[in-house]
């Protein structure tokens, strides 16, 4: 696969534009996350697309430029670290985005709302660091 910086930076780009959707919802409580479906079939679907980004981002790092095939999303953040894309601290901030990814595509289980709820705050916390570290890898 040939390393395409400019897609990099697209994806980026759209990372930005998700945490500035996602973070007006930051501010709400479990409580009153649960108690609004509008809310959550909106952070879920903008939950979906970030997590699509980053591990696109971390998928087009690992073929193009260390010839990494990964097996499924959580291999991919797995390679990413092994393969020094991503340092420790970032690798244990997005284990298991994967698997959560898969929960709001295919809706294995009934989405946990509080668990929404926690990504949704996780997100919002880590996204510039995620972002700053793709910005210094492109």
């Amino acid at each position: 696969m040939v390393y395409r910086r400019e897609s990099v930076i697209k994806l980026v780009g759209k990372l930005r534009e998700y945490l500035t959707d996602l973070k007006p919802y930051s501010i709400m409580t479990v409580n009153e996350f649960k108690a609004s479906k509008t809310e959550r079939y909106a952070v879920e679907r903008i939950l979906f697309l970030i997590a699509e980004c980053i591990i696109d981002i971390l998928d087009h790092f690992l073929s193009a430029k260390h010839g990494v095939v990964s097996e499924g999303y959580e291999d991919i953040i797995d390679n990413a670290f092994e393969n020094g894309v991503i340092g420790t601290t970032l690798y244990e901030k997005l284990q298991g985005l994967g698997g959560f990814r898969n929960v709001l595509a295919h809706g294995y289980l009934k989405i946990d709302s509080a668990e929404t709820h926690s990504n949704m705050v996780k997100m919002t916390v880590i996204m510039d660091e995620v972002i700053a570290r793709f910005e210094e890898i492109a």
